[in-house]
């Protein structure tokens, strides 16, 4: 569940922005008529208002295998790329992130690993196609994270670099069927092994257990529906939520995941 391997330096182009564009780096969705038509709509809840200062992940592995390992939260020392590894430490874990937090440009940001996402070389690759903001002064909107991606955003070329042919990226978006995905929710992002931090952390299922830290969801793409956290047809009920705070290290109720859902589109 965790690495063991030497955190890497983070090539994030938008390490240093605060809720603005990256001229040069910023890459907007693709053109709405190229796009495949098959969508995730995410929806994260929190036990308190979410904090742009603390971050929260959305993990995707598009391996184009059910049995591929997925997303794990990393907890503790040696913290690799400080937020998360793989199921099985000999294979990667997550290809793609949609991360939430003050360094992102208007508050979310895409990701494509490149290579081992130990060593933290993301590549951004722009928005989601659709987002909501938290606001806080909204009870309706203050505990939640709420996005809308297109599987096209997740096609790329071994460099990470989207495909010069839209239709091409579109129709091999079509053809996914399962995703490996996890929510994970942290204080702190680690860079440094030798120095210990006060790091949370919260995932999907009872992250205060190692089967709860160690469980993802294989989602299946291929239909329309709508997984939540209540669904009780959900293979394996290690992603449920508990009913008290389960974080990790800790009780923030800024980081405590209290409900989700997945909702699979196809246009």
């Amino acid at each position: 569940m965790r690495t063991r391997r030497e955190p890497g330096r983070v090539a994030l182009c938008s390490a240093l922005l605060a809720l603005t564009l990256a001229g040069g780096c910023a890459r907007l969705p693709p053109s709405q008529n190229v796009l495949s038509g098959r969508r995730l709509i995410v929806t994260m809840r929190f036990n308190a208002p979410v904090d742009p200062f603390l971050h929260y992940f959305f993990l995707i592995n598009n391996a184009g295998d059910q049995n591929a390992p997925g997303p794990v939260p990393v907890l503790t020392n040696p913290y690799g790329n400080g937020f998360a590894a793989s199921s099985n430490s000999g294979a990667n874990g997550f290809t793609d992130f949609i991360q939430f937090d003050n360094l992102q440009p208007q508050g979310y940001g895409l990701y494509h690993v490149i290579g081992d996402p130990n060593q933290s070389n993301f590549r951004y690759e722009g928005r989601p196609i659709n987002s909501v903001l938290p606001d806080p002064n909204d009870p309706r909107t203050a505990n939640q994270l709420q996005f809308e991606i297109d599987l096209s955003q997740l096609i790329t070329d071994a460099n990470g670099i989207p495909l010069s042919d839209p239709t091409q990226a579109a129709n091999l978006a079509r053809q996914i069927r399962y995703l490996q995905v996890n929510i994970v929710a942290t204080n702190i992002i680690p860079r440094d092994v030798t120095t210990p931090v006060e790091k949370l952390v919260d995932s999907l299922g009872d992250t205060r257990t190692q089967l709860g830290a160690s469980s993802f969801l294989i989602l299946d793409v291929s239909q329309n529906r709508v997984i939540s956290n209540n669904d009780t047809t959900i293979v394996g009920s290690l992603v449920h939520e508990p009913s008290d705070p389960d974080v990790f290290g800790g009780n923030d109720p800024r980081l405590d995941l209290v409900d989700w859902s997945i909702e699979v589109r196809q246009q």
